[in-house]
């Protein structure tokens, strides 16, 4: 996995296998011992008779950086191939981001997913260790700069993917939907993001399972709580690519007492079926359906009522993202995807099962006249609609039946249609200029936006740049909060200003290579939605978050490493929070270090050790009797109390083996080493005169293991 295993059977017979940056198995590498010299096949294997007396190989590959390596016979050899160094020229971009592909932005790749411990090869959990997002909570949502997870655009296959949670919440679940071992590259731009982007206030995920060479083979994973198996099969001059995964977390939950009885075990699983391929000479389309499903029932506590919670969701979505190559400096691409999704959820008296059905399209053009000058314009749009039914209470830290709630039943339909356009420009080789624009047309708001978002960047040096970003963005309010009953049908979009400051260096030949960013950021916010009383909503919220976010990354000889860190100071106006102040997402520190140590060639051990300030919550000081037998909740200011400081060690051993045609990989993992009992809230007696610590899922330490096949 992401490493050349080579493995000498012979005193003179070098064979082995050649992985790129991605994980994937590399053709075309050429291995060079002395006169000897062989290139990868289509699954990265080879074979090579190497002279005598020759103890070193050389192995380079295009765009990746030569390795060379010392031949021990009867010892395999592992080692990570790495992106080459960039020329020392500016790159235009538009705000700042992390990819998995080799750019100066490059932060997170396919290793760093899968081997982060505690992160459960999940893309989204592994996102969450990136600077600028807060762990907030446990789960796999995305919290960004001071925004709740509602606030990020996610797309996969430049299709909108609005519901990418197993078990989802009201801000998202534990693990994701996508498959990790489907994605092929990950841009993540917490700020300044691209005009391309509509209807997103904080942030962008984007991800993609495009597969450019085909490969045959595949991947088996088994753990305890879950099961995977992934296929790639050449079609042609394609690939088709599937997936399918498996999760039942009851028995963990039962040995290691992390939740309250299960009265339906809690399940998931998910489906992935994906074709990439050439569309002519000069085209090239890329399908992929997803289909997941969930469901759980559980005895549990929620504020101060003891009921069965049970929830259910499915998911199904499709993208088609079609590219062709007008002429020698056009290229235009088609994106059309689709969304269905249903959930339901009871507890107690209270509960909401809503049908959502959603439809996202995409026209555009990019015109390179010369390496220095792009243009890229296009269309955009979606139309959703959703049926909500059931019923919440007005204050949710009163769950007693028979209290007043919002009742749903009114079904919602909207759209959006955008335009955008954006100019990419070098106009010397040390500075570069994006300049981009779009504005979009919101059916159910009857309401028109206009955003402008802006890069400059500057080489300073071939190992440092500066860059500098600006822009507007819009974002729709949720649609249950125009419901003409329980809400209020005049609301406009939400409105967000973002400007930042990153430095970008690295040096990848140095004998530590590194890398870091230093980021400052501002945000603002007006046009929020507030809550000043329980039956109407107004538009009258505003908001700010600045803060400074650091990204370190080194490696020396079998070390290898990094350090997120992210301060943050945020203020909102919003729903119940009738003045300026903190809100659920403001979490000041949060800091992530990871490290991988290499103890042999096959063997390595690795750490993860999560910090972050506790989240605000609103305290409740005492009950009051009501006089019909119950008990009204009497709350300190809002969001003037913290939880405790949130941190967490992980610890994993992983050896990685061959056995004939066979890789292996197996792993020994402790989450929560330090046994840190975190909390997730609190709940409350009947009459709030006693307060409960409510653990967090991962509160207990956790040993779990699994074992994967790759072939």
């Amino acid at each position: 996995m992401a490493a050349l295993a080579l493995i000498l059977q012979a005193s003179l017979e070098l064979t082995g296998l050649v992985m790129g940056p991605n994980g994937k198995p590399l053709a075309g590498a050429t291995i060079q011992a002395g006169s000897a010299q062989v290139q990868t096949d289509a699954r990265g294997r080879f074979k090579l008779q190497i002279p005598e007396g020759v103890t070193q190989a050389r192995i380079t590959a295009p765009g990746l950086e030569p390795q060379e390596r010392q031949l021990r016979p009867g010892s395999p050899l592992f080692v990570r191939m790495e992106p080459k160094v960039p020329e020392a020229m500016v790159e235009v971009v538009e705000g700042s981001g992390y990819g998995s592909e080799g750019t100066p932005q490059s932060a997170l790749n396919r290793i760093d997913i899968y081997t982060t411990p505690g992160a459960a090869a999940d893309v989204f959990q592994a996102a969450k260790a990136l600077p600028g997002v807060s762990n907030a909570t446990e789960g796999a949502e995305l919290f960004v700069r001071g925004g709740k997870p509602e606030e990020v655009g996610i797309f996969l296959n430049g299709g909108h993917l609005r519901h990418p949670f197993h078990h989802p919440s009201a801000q998202g679940g534990i693990f994701s939907a996508v498959d990790t071992a489907m994605v092929t590259s990950l841009n993540f731009i917490p700020g300044g993001f691209s005009a391309r982007y509509g209807d997103a206030l904080s942030a962008v995920l984007d991800l993609a399972t495009d597969q450019p060479s085909p490969t045959q083979g595949g991947t088996a994973v088994f753990t305890l709580a879950s099961q995977a198996l992934q296929v790639e099969q050449p079609v042609g001059s394609g690939v088709l690519r599937g997936s399918a995964r498996y999760a039942n977390t009851v028995l963990l939950d039962r040995w290691f007492n992390l939740s309250r009885t299960f009265t339906e075990a809690p399940i998931s699983g998910d489906l992935h079926v994906a074709y990439s391929g050439p569309m002519g000479p000069k085209g090239r389309i890329s399908l992929l359906a997803l289909g997941s499903r969930d469901h759980l029932g559980v005895e549990t506590r929620v504020a101060n009522l003891d009921d069965t919670y049970t929830g259910r969701s499915e998911t199904g979505y499709f993208s088609a993202l079609v590219t062709y190559m007008l002429t020698d400096t056009l290229v235009a691409s088609l994106t059309l995807s689709r969304t269905l999704h249903d959930r339901s959820w009871q507890f107690g008296p209270w509960g909401i099962a809503q049908d959502e059905r959603s439809t996202f399209h995409r026209a555009e053009f990019l015109w390179s006249p010369t390496v220095d000058l792009s243009v890229e314009t296009g269309v955009d749009g979606e139309q959703v609609s959703l049926s909500p039914r059931g019923a919440v209470p007005f204050d949710l830290a009163d769950w007693t039946p028979g209290r007043p709630g919002k009742s749903f039943g009114y079904d919602f339909s909207g759209s959006r249609q955008g335009l955008y356009a954006t100019v990419k420009w070098r106009f010397d080789s040390a500075w570069g200029l994006s300049l981009g624009g779009r504005t979009d047309r919101y059916g159910l708001l009857d309401e028109r936006t206009q955003d402008f978002r802006t890069t400059l960047s500057w080489q300073v040096s071939p190992k440092v740049v500066l860059r500098a970003a600006a822009g507007t963005f819009h974002q729709a309010p949720a649609m249950t909060e125009l419901d003409p009953l329980v809400g209020n049908p005049h609301l406009k979009t939400l409105r967000a200003h973002h400007a930042l400051v990153a430095l970008d260096a690295r040096d990848d030949r140095a004998s530590i290579p590194w890398q870091v960013r230093l980021e400052i950021f501002r945000k603002t916010y007006d046009r929020l939605v507030a809550e000043p009383s329980p039956r109407r909503y107004e538009g009258i919220g505003h908001g700010e978050a600045q803060g400074v976010d650091l990204l370190l990354k080194a490696r020396s000889g079998r070390m290898r490493g990094w350090l997120g860190y992210g301060y943050l100071h945020t203020r909102r106006l919003e729903e119940r929070q009738l003045s300026l102040g903190p809100v659920p997402t403001s979490v000041p520190h949060n800091l992530n270090l990871v490290g991988v140590w290499t103890l042999r060639d096959g063997w390595e051990v690795s750490t993860a050790y999560r910090l972050a300030s506790g989240a605000p919550f609103t305290p409740i000081l005492s009950g009051l009797d009501d006089g019909q037998g119950g008990w009204l909740p009497q709350e300190g200011p809002r969001y003037s109390d913290r939880l405790p400081t949130y941190h967490r060690l992980d610890l994993r051993l992983t050896h990685l083996f061959t056995t004939g045609k066979l890789r292996w990989v197996a792993f020994l993992e402790t989450m929560n080493l330090l046994n840190r009992r975190n909390l997730s809230g609190y709940s409350y007696s009947p009459d709030y005169q006693i307060r409960r610590d409510e653990p967090s899922y991962f509160s207990k330490r956790l040993v779990v293991g699994g074992l994967t096949l790759m072939w």
